[in-house]
C-alpha cells in the first residue's frame, strides 16, 4: 500500500515536506520533489540553494508529509509517515529514504486554516455590537467600528493571520487592542465584512458575517502583538432573498469553496517553482559537462 501511494506520488511529481525539527524556528522544514521509487526506497531532491543534507542525517528518520490527489475529481488529500534517511547522495541535495511499513492519510479538515498571500488578502471592516445595558435600551444595539483595512496590503498581512471558513485569527497592533478592549473581551460579538479580490474588477468575493470572540492571547512583552481568535457565528446569503444562516457546525461553505482553490493554487505554484529549480539545475549540469575544456600542456 505503501509502495503504490509512493509510486502515485512519483508520477504527479509530488511535494515532499520534511521536517528536520519542530523546535528550529528559522526554516524548520525541506520541500522536495519527488524523483522516483528504486526498489524498497523513495529518492527525494531538494533544489534550495542554501540548503545541503549532512551525512550525519543518515540512518536517522524524520516525519514526511505529501499532498497526493488518489481520484481525479477529488480534492489531493494529506499523507505522512515516518521515513528512514538512507543515503544522502553526492550533490547532498537528493537522498533516498527507505519506504515505510505504512502511510497515514490525514483526516483534511472541513475549515482549513490558511496564511494568505498578498494577492488574496481580502478588505476588511469589524465593528463591536454590543446590546444596550438598560431595560429601556434593551432593544437597542451599540455598535463601534474597531477595524476597516481597504488596499492597505502591509497593514492587512500583519493583521490576518489565518483564516478558515469558521472564522479567522487576528494580530492587532497594541493601541488599537487598547483603545477598543472592552468591544473585544472573550464572547463579544461583532460584524465582519470581508471582500476578496476577483480575476476582474467586477467579480469581487464579498461576506458578511455575525461572529464572536472566542479567544484573546495578550503577552507581557510589549514588543509582540495581541491575538484574537474570530468564529463565525451566522453569515449573511446573497441575492434578493438573503437571510443570515447559522454557520457554527461547518463554516461558510462559499468561504470554503474559495479557501480550498487558493490552497490548491499556493501548493502548484510550490510544485512548479520547485520543478523549474530542478530543471535549471540539470541544464546547468549538462551545460558543465559539454563544456570544452582547456588543453593543459
Amino acid at each position: 500500500m505503501a509502495a503504490n501511494l509512493l509510486g502515485l506520488a512519483a508520477q504527479q511529481q509530488a511535494i515532499f515536506q520534511l521536517t528536520i525539527s519542530a523546535q528550529q524556528a528559522n526554516e524548520p522544514f525541506r520541500y522536495m520533489v519527488c524523483r522516483g521509487v528504486q526498489g524498497d526506497s523513495v529518492v527525494l531532491a531538494c533544489w534550495d540553494p542554501n540548503h545541503n543534507f549532512r551525512k550525519a542525517l543518515e540512518q536517522q528518520e524524520f516525519p514526511f508529509r505529501f499532498l497526493l490527489q488518489t481520484q481525479a475529481d477529488k480534492f489531493p488529500r494529506l499523507h505522512k509517515f515516518q521515513g528512514r534517511i538512507t543515503a544522502i547522495h553526492q550533490d547532498c541535495k537528493t537522498i533516498t529514504v527507505a519506504i515505510p511499513e505504512s502511510i497515514t492519510v490525514l483526516e483534511q479538515r472541513r475549515n482549513i486554516r490558511l496564511k494568505l498571500q498578498r494577492r488574496h488578502l481580502p478588505s476588511l471592516s469589524i465593528w463591536g455590537v454590543a446590546r444596550g445595558k438598560s431595560e429601556s435600551q434593551s432593544k437597542l444595539v451599540e455598535q463601534r467600528l474597531l477595524i476597516e483595512l481597504t488596499d492597505q496590503a502591509d497593514e492587512m498581512q500583519a493583521l490576518l493571520k489565518n483564516i478558515s471558513a469558521g472564522g479567522m485569527r487576528l494580530a492587532l497592533p497594541r493601541h488599537v487592542y487598547a483603545q477598543h478592549e472592552p468591544w473585544l473581551a472573550q464572547n463579544g460579538r461583532l460584524l465582519v465584512r470581508l471582500t476578496f479580490p476577483g480575476e476582474e474588477s467586477d467579480q469581487e468575493h464579498a461576506y458578511e458575517f455575525i461572529a464572536k470572540v472566542s479567544n484573546t492571547l495578550v503577552k507581557d512583552d510589549v514588543t509582540t502583538c495581541p491575538e484574537i481568535g474570530v468564529q463565525f457565528l451566522s453569515a449573511l446569503g446573497k441575492g434578493l432573498q438573503s437571510r443570515w444562516r447559522d454557520v457554527r457546525a461547518d463554516g461558510c461553505l462559499d468561504l470554503l469553496k474559495l479557501l480550498q482553490a487558493y490552497q490548491l493554487e499556493y501548493y502548484r505554484d510550490l510544485k512548479k517553482n520547485l520543478l523549474l529549480r530542478e530543471d535549471a539545475a540539470c541544464r546547468s549540469s549538462v551545460a558543465a559537462e559539454s563544456w570544452p575544456r582547456s588543453n593543459v600542456r
